[in-house]
Order: C-alpha cells, then sequence, then structure tokens
C-alpha cells in the first residue's frame, strides 16, 4: 500500500507533522508532494493532482486535508481518466465550498457522487478554527454512504487525533 497525501492551502511545511505520523504509524511510504500556493485556481489544484495520480499504483490510498481534500472529490467529481481509482479517501477538516458554504470555484456540481464502491471517509474536529465543524454536515447530507468521524478536539491540524486517522488509511490498504 501507498499513501498519497494532499495537503492543505499553503499547508506543505504545516501539515508535514500529520504526514510523518502516518508514516510513522503505517509504515509504508507517505507521499506529499507540494502542491501550487501561488496559484490557489482549481484548475492548477487539479493539473497537480492529475500528474500525482499518473503515478500512483492501483492500492494507494489518498489523504487529503483541508483544501486538498476538497480539490480531490473536485477532481474526482470531474472523473479520473486514465487513472485506477484509489482503494479510498481518508479525507480531513474539508471545507464545503459553494452557496451553502464558501466560494463557488470550488463548489462541487449538485448532481454529485463518488464512484460505486469507493470508500469515503470523512474526519472533522469540533474545535477547528480554520473549516467550521457545521461544514461536515453538509458532507454527510450530500454523501450518506461516507463514513463520517467526529472528534471533540484535535484543531484542524487534528493534534492528538492521527490515529484515528491512520487506522482508517491502514483499514483501506
Amino acid at each position: 500500500m501507498g499513501v498519497l497525501f494532499v495537503h492543505g492551502a499553503g499547508g506543505w511545511v504545516d501539515d508535514q507533522p500529520m504526514a510523518d505520523e502516518l508514516r510513522t504509524r503505517l509504515g509504508v511510504k507517505v507521499d506529499m508532494p507540494q502542491f501550487p500556493d501561488q496559484d490557489m485556481s482549481a484548475a492548477a489544484w487539479r493539473a497537480e493532482l492529475d500528474r500525482q495520480l499518473d503515478s500512483l499504483g492501483p492500492f494507494a490510498v489518498i489523504v487529503g486535508h483541508s483544501f486538498g481534500s476538497s480539490m480531490l472529490l473536485l477532481r474526482m467529481a470531474d472523473g479520473w481518466p486514465g487513472h485506477p481509482l484509489p482503494r479510498g479517501l481518508v479525507l480531513a477538516a474539508t471545507p464545503y465550498w459553494g452557496s451553502e458554504g464558501w466560494q463557488a470555484e470550488y463548489a462541487l456540481p449538485a448532481d454529485f457522487t463518488p464512484p460505486a464502491g469507493l470508500p469515503l471517509v470523512f474526519h472533522h474536529c469540533r474545535d477547528d478554527t480554520t473549516v467550521p465543524f457545521d461544514h461536515l454536515a453538509r458532507f454527510e447530507s450530500l454523501l450518506p454512504g461516507a463514513v463520517v468521524r467526529l472528534h471533540e478536539s484535535g484543531g484542524h491540524q487534528f493534534e492528538g487525533r492521527m490515529a484515528a486517522i491512520a487506522d482508517d488509511v491502514g483499514s483501506l490498504g
């Protein structure tokens, strides 16, 4: 199993401890490439995701954090042409964009459905001061088949909560 970690907006440095803890807990390679922080357009992030998906094997699990999670979902809404589906997505502190959330450029289509059989697991901490906790309820409504993990504490960086994320990643691998 390999893991691709898609960090949050401008979070390549801030999210390193999360990726490091996954490496330690899982004992597997966790790739965390640096995504653009100069160009935060959905198109720029999707282009980098495509480059990363090209090198991803069929036994990979993808972990997304914050903005990176939402870009993974947006990329999935466009399909995964020419790329094998991952074994699952584990998404942490995912912002909900659009008319009922934040900026529309990043919004999922109203008719969005993930590929059949692709496990989706959402994690969110109630004390996250970056992505409001109520965004999780919107995803829960939009994607009723997803697994949702609520954490009372841990903040935006999931301090003390990475074991739960690692457990979900490990169960998918």
